[in-house]
């Protein structure tokens, strides 16, 4: 039994010597309409009492826990005390509270009217030491569309590269197969600004019909891809020979 086992391997060396792979990357890109509007809000207060930063603070969360105009994302909020130094010596301030939070909406009027309602708030409490910080709108896709688009490229890749392994088997009279894909993904696009950042300071209302311009954005995908081609009469000789490894073992 050693014997026919080690004749066996012998022979099929030589046969699996003749076949050799493709390692080779190409990319495929969808180009998407982004359909979501983003914004960045920061608040911030300063006082010498910490129960009067809460105070400030909670005027501005209860809006926003009560607000659908928009989604709100990444909500944080900080408390830390503040010092200056002076002749070597710490001096205690007060405290600053930061509340930080993302807001997303697909409606650009949507979001407007958030924002205007923010900084009424802001205006009516009348205080430097109260600063509303509203960052630049701009359009990102949303993870819906993302995913979706991906599963698209995703697709087409597979059936991309399934129809190439054919063609090229035609062409050079070989058998080619997929052996593996490694799928690697980016989202790149230009971002395009229509309502500038707004300073913590002399802020007005902004019209309510401001919004960017939604910009085209590139989703892409790089697969590499191998292929492992083999002789076509190699692969008939791999058959003989399993008719023959058969016959040995029977």
């Amino acid at each position: 039994m050693m014997k026919k086992r080690f004749f066996i391997a012998v022979l099929l060396l030589p046969i699996l010597g003749f076949s050799y792979e493709l390692n080779f990357n190409k990319s495929f890109t969808k180009v998407v309409n982004p359909d979501l509007l983003t914004t960045n809000i920061t608040i911030s207060v300063e006082k010498k009492d910490e129960n009067k930063v809460n105070s400030e603070i909670e005027k501005f969360n209860e809006f926003l826990k009560k607000t659908n105009e928009v989604t709100l994302k990444n909500g944080s909020f900080t408390l830390s005390p503040k010092y200056k130094y002076h002749d070597n010596k710490q001096e205690f301030l007060g405290y600053v509270g930061n509340l930080r939070y993302t807001a997303e909406s697909k409606n650009a009027k949507d979001l407007n009217v958030f924002m205007d309602k923010l900084i009424s708030i802001k205006e009516n409490i009348k205080s430097e030491e109260v600063k509303l910080n509203i960052s630049n709108v701009s359009w990102k896709t949303s993870d819906n569309l993302e995913n979706k688009s991906f599963d698209e490229l995703r697709l087409e890749a597979i059936n991309w590269i399934d129809g190439y392994a054919k063609t090229l088997s035609s062409q050079v009279s070989k058998y080619c197969e997929v052996s593996k894909i490694n799928i690697f993904e980016t989202n790149t696009g230009n971002v395009v600004y229509a309502r500038a950042e707004m300073a913590s300071l002399g802020m007005s209302k902004m019209a309510a019909d401001v919004a960017p311009i939604s910009s085209e954005q590139n989703i892409t995908i790089n697969p590499n891809f191998i292929l492992e081609c083999k002789w076509l009469y190699v692969l008939e000789e791999m058959k003989h020979l399993h008719m023959h490894i058969q016959l040995v073992l029977d």
